[in-house]
């Protein structure tokens, strides 16, 4: 491995909680300043369904301590690392519940016409398997063994979810088409699901060989019970990964397709979260079956991945300084006193829900 490659991730990963911390910053001053604009985020169409990341950007946190902070101040961050993946198990679990009941409540769907955006509130359960995976390795067993299963039961819980949305995504792009070039980034959601539950069920059932009894199940007792789980996961993923290829290709062609549309906003953000877990299924399933070509399919990804980031990056700062995004009136979305009986089209626009839903 390069030897500097820690170092580049230790800085990112620096960066990441400087940025989280500074959105937290944000949105407190934001709502403190006015005291109306935290009951709103709750009925507007477009920040409602953004409350979850919040969450994701704290499981992020999670993997960077886990990656770079428990091998360099040992056990006490371990065991801060057990607590801290209830919490954030706490939340997943009450983000899917009670948010999507309220926006169940208030029919925001009425009001919000992109079906992939219904991913999200559910998106941080999902990826409480990645979470798992990635810290139960440091735990003992008798601590790894319940987060594993808690794990699986999130990353379940977020994938069968997924699947009723995806069924309406299709059953939106057969009747009305590939939805207009604002919205085209965000068909990079619907990669999300089948990929990192790819990586979460590889790298759980990995774990699951140094941590798991020989015959967890005691009815089976001829066979080893996480090498089953591992043969089992790897192909599992390799089902899971194709349906993100298709994903994956069906976003590009989409996006290429509609070139001269072109214009920076925020929604840009959402081609590279998604992918990633694209990129890490790939590198997992190459490294597990020992497949130089997967391997080499996994650096491209890679590649692709960081030139996205940078991109995005870079035109953010570009389209920030050029009051072209994050000024008012220059996203798509309501104002702070909201609009009543109103919602958003393809576009962003404003209009009634009535014509919301018929868009």
């Amino acid at each position: 491995m390069f030897p500097g490659l820690m170092v580049i991730g230790k800085i990112f990963f620096i960066l990441d909680i400087v940025t989280y911390l500074s959105i937290w910053a944000s949105l407190i001053t934001r709502f403190t300043r006015n005291r109306h604009a935290f009951r709103t985020t709750f009925s507007d169409p477009e920040e409602a369904y953004l409350i979850p990341t919040a969450a994701l950007g704290f499981a992020t946190i999670l993997f960077g301590i886990e990656c770079y902070g428990v091998p360099a101040c040992g056990d006490w961050l371990k065991y801060a690392q057990l607590v801290l993946f209830w919490v954030y198990t706490a939340v997943a679990i009450s983000l899917a519940v009670g948010l999507n009941w309220h926006l169940y409540r208030i029919r925001m769907a009425s009001r919000q016409p992109f079906w992939l955006v219904r991913l999200l509130p559910s998106f941080p359960a999902m990826l409480g398997g990645t979470t798992a995976s990635l810290l139960a390795g440091a735990q003992p067993s008798h601590f790894a063994i319940p987060i594993l299963i808690a794990g699986t039961c999130l990353q379940g819980f977020g994938f069968l979810i997924s699947l009723f949305i995806l069924g309406e995504y299709f059953y939106g792009l057969d009747h009305y088409g590939l939805p207009p070039m604002r919205r085209r980034p965000q068909m990079f959601i619907a990669i999300g699901p089948p990929a990192f539950t790819a990586v979460a069920l590889m790298g759980m059932a990995e774990i699951a060989t140094e941590k798991f009894p020989a015959h967890y199940i005691p009815l089976a007792t001829h066979v080893n019970t996480a090498e089953v789980l591992l043969i089992v996961a790897v192909f599992l993923s390799i089902f899971m990964w194709i349906f993100s290829f298709f994903l994956w290709m069906i976003g590009w062609l989409s996006i290429f397709a509609a070139y001269h549309d072109w214009k920076f906003d925020i929604t840009w953000w959402a081609a590279v979260f998604p992918n990633t877990g694209f990129a890490l299924a790939t590198i997992t399933i190459g490294d597990l079956v020992d497949s130089k070509p997967i391997q080499w399919v996994g650096s491209a990804a890679t590649i692709i991945q960081v030139t996205l980031w940078l991109g995005c990056f870079c035109l953010h700062v570009w389209a920030y300084f050029t009051r072209r995004t994050l000024w008012p009136g220059m996203d798509e979305g309501f104002e702070a006193e909201g609009h009543i009986g109103e919602g958003l089209d393809m576009e962003g626009e404003v209009v009634s829900s009535k014509q919301s839903v018929s868009s």
